[in-house]
């Protein structure tokens, strides 16, 4: 493998990691087409849409391309950071491709945080999201407790590879029925505020806004993706929930 043929395989590489970890479509893009450039491409073309990175460039050995599928992936902000300073290394001529490569691997290595700490984070998020659409401190002591048994039901679900749609319908569903469950036998006083802060954390924010925004920079294919990724996630989250408070309906004495 030539080293034009290395940086091709390098950039995509990197571009690859950054889409994977929730990076933009436009600053993967431009990212890609920085790192060439510095490690001496003089001509590079790299298209890239939510899902799949399509890049060619012009060497004495011919026009080699490649074209990489990128998954869905749980998003480490870490490693899209770490692949933005190794560009800016690469950028001011501090790293060789040799190194680069090393601390590209390295970055692919990078571990999420700890289950303790997603958990925890879940539901002091949840909590807060509840007090903060008017529920009162019994309300937030409520999606707490629904916050940090979510999170612990969507690690365990995370091991069965379940499509991210059905994991947010299942996790609507489990956010419903335990509060309700909660609320039945005394606890709370708005179950309504519980339900909706504790439904906070699947809310696909990131979706929107990257969707949002690729609209505004004009990609408008990659906009349309991530909004109906967006939108369908939400209407998961909604059947979810709407399928517990219907069955609830259906039990003589239940009032919802």
């Amino acid at each position: 493998m030539n080293d034009q043929q290395r940086v091709l395989e390098f950039v995509m590489a990197a571009g690859e990691v950054l889409l994977k970890n929730g990076a933009e479509v436009s600053r993967t893009q431009q990212t890609m087409e920085i790192m060439a450039k510095s490690l001496g491409v003089d001509s590079f073309h790299g298209y890239v849409l939510t899902n799949g990175l399509f890049a060619s460039m012009g060497s004495d050995y011919g026009q080699p391309a490649q074209i990489r599928s990128v998954p869905a992936s749980e998003v480490h902000l870490g490693r899209v950071e770490a692949v933005n300073a190794l560009s800016r290394k690469i950028a001011q001529g501090h790293v060789t491709l040799d190194e680069a490569y090393e601390e590209l691997e390295r970055i692919k290595t990078m571990p999420y945080a700890p289950s303790r700490d997603q958990i925890l984070a879940c539901g002091a998020g949840s909590a807060c999201f509840a007090l903060m659409f008017g529920g009162i401190w019994q309300d937030g002591l409520i999606a707490l407790a629904v916050g940090l048994g979510l999170q612990v039901f969507l690690l365990w679900m995370g091991r069965w590879g379940l499509n991210k749609l059905i994991t947010k319908f299942l996790g609507a569903a489990f956010v419903a029925l335990v509060t309700m469950l909660l609320f039945l036998n005394g606890f709370g006083q708005n179950m309504d505020k519980a339900i909706i802060g504790a439904l906070m954390p699947l809310v696909p924010g990131m979706a929107l806004t990257l969707g949002i925004r690729d609209l505004i920079m004009a990609d408008f294919l990659s906009g349309t993706i991530r909004m109906l990724d967006a939108l369908l996630t939400a209407a998961c989250i909604a059947c979810g929930v709407g399928l517990i408070l219907g069955l609830a309906t259906m039990i003589p004495g239940v009032n919802v």
